[in-house]
């Protein structure tokens, strides 16, 4: 659930189109309502029967690989989403602050192991025999802490697993090479969205000629 704190910092600041908004840092917290849509809008995902959505092997996998997305990124937080024919509408929350907490869980779990702490003073003599300039502290350059997951990356990763699995089992599966996202600005437009997925399956027969296209805010 996107929370109230979060909302109210973004009030007003939404958005309909393919490219990013250009003054917006999209590692910022807040709700996005994604849309991503297959390679020339080709049904692989399945069909829609009676206004219900049968998802194809290869819907099941983007379907599956959607709910991992919060394992691969700790600031993110799934909400409504929906796998339909030839798109995927979702709700993403970013929380920096939630990776943080967990970063800072899991340095404190490593503290308290020996092997870790073995692991690192060996680190810290290498890199000073070596004579390397050390940045960040032992993880120099990739320490996490010094970059943060944004909503770009979050779906790269997701559309890159998707086609990797995808194409195991067949070949020529692609994705639009870019995504529509809108910042959620309340609650209310939160409500609005949640309905619009819920509903995507029921509404398809009414506008499968038509892109998928984001509700009107």
């Amino acid at each position: 659930m996107i929370q109230s704190s979060c909302v109210t910092a973004y009030k007003g600041k939404y958005r309909i189109d393919s490219t990013r908004l250009p003054a917006w840092s999209y590692a910022s917290n807040a709700g996005y309502f994604i849309t991503i849509c297959t390679d020339d809008k080709k049904c692989f995902f399945g069909e829609v029967v009676q206004g219900e959505m049968q998802r194809s092997p290869i819907g099941e996998i983007a379907h599956k690989l959607w709910y991992e997305i919060p394992n691969n990124f700790s600031n993110c937080q799934i909400d409504s989403f929906c796998v339909m024919p030839n798109h995927i509408h979702g709700i993403l929350v970013i929380n920096q602050i939630r990776e943080e907490d967990a970063m800072n869980q899991t340095q404190e779990e490593d503290a308290m192991n020996p092997r870790t702490q073995e692991e690192d003073a060996m680190n810290r003599v290498s890199t000073s025999q070596r004579g390397d300039i050390q940045r960040g502290g032992v993880t120099g350059f990739f320490n996490p802490m010094l970059s943060k997951n944004s909503l770009s990356k979050i779906i790269r990763w997701y559309k890159g697993r998707c086609s990797f699995e995808i194409n195991q089992i067949y070949e020529g599966f692609g994705w639009q090479e870019r995504f529509h996202d809108n910042i959620i600005r309340d609650e209310f437009a939160l409500d609005q969205i949640r309905q619009y997925i819920i509903n995507n399956p029921i509404n398809w027969e009414h506008d499968r000629e038509q892109p998928p296209h984001p509700p009107s805010l």
